[in-house]
């Protein structure tokens, strides 16, 4: 497939990408992840969506790391990892000691609440030169389709760049 084509082409269905209703919990989250991990498919997003198959936002790796930390972690500004400051380390320390009962109630939060703002979505059948722009121009790595306002598929950045190679190189 060269760059000529349409979304629909190189689109990957819903059912072949990790999502989950905004009612799931982070825990469910995870083990989707894992699930993917283990069987070689791995993705750095999950779809939230609600019951209508209506996108709601998404959850991202760092996402759901960031959902990990505690409320006393999460109003620290690291110094850019330049060097990391002593009181970090000790604060991560104490939390060490509980982090595991922490991990066990945040995987019982409702996803929902978590999700992030998506990528507008694209149609099916639109041209992959309009995806190519999208992707350029923002740092999207996945852009939901969208038919009749239901997600239908997403459209991989690793894809896009897959297809672009035949126009490319042709060999």
């Amino acid at each position: 497939m060269s760059i000529s084509g349409r979304v629909r082409d190189i689109m990957k269905p819903l059912q072949s990408y990790p999502h989950v209703d905004a009612d799931a919990t982070l825990g469910d989250v995870f083990v989707i992840l894992k699930e993917r991990y283990d069987a070689a498919e791995q993705f750095r997003s999950v779809l939230v969506l609600d019951k209508s198959q209506r996108l709601i936002g998404k959850i991202s790796l760092h996402d759901l790391l960031h959902s990990l930390l505690p409320d006393y972690l999460l109003h620290i500004e690291p110094s850019r990892f330049d060097s990391i400051d002593s009181s970090l380390v000790s604060l991560t320390l104490h939390w060490q000691d509980d982090s595991e009962d922490h991990f066990r109630k945040v995987a019982t939060y409702r996803v929902g609440a978590y999700a992030k703002r998506a990528a507008p979505p694209i149609a099916p059948d639109a041209p992959l030169t309009l995806a190519l722009y999208l992707f350029a121009n923002s740092d999207y790595n996945v852009i939901p389709v969208a038919e009749n306002g239901c997600i239908v598929g997403v459209l991989r950045v690793v894809d896009l760049l897959a297809s672009m190679t035949v126009s490319i190189r042709p060999d």
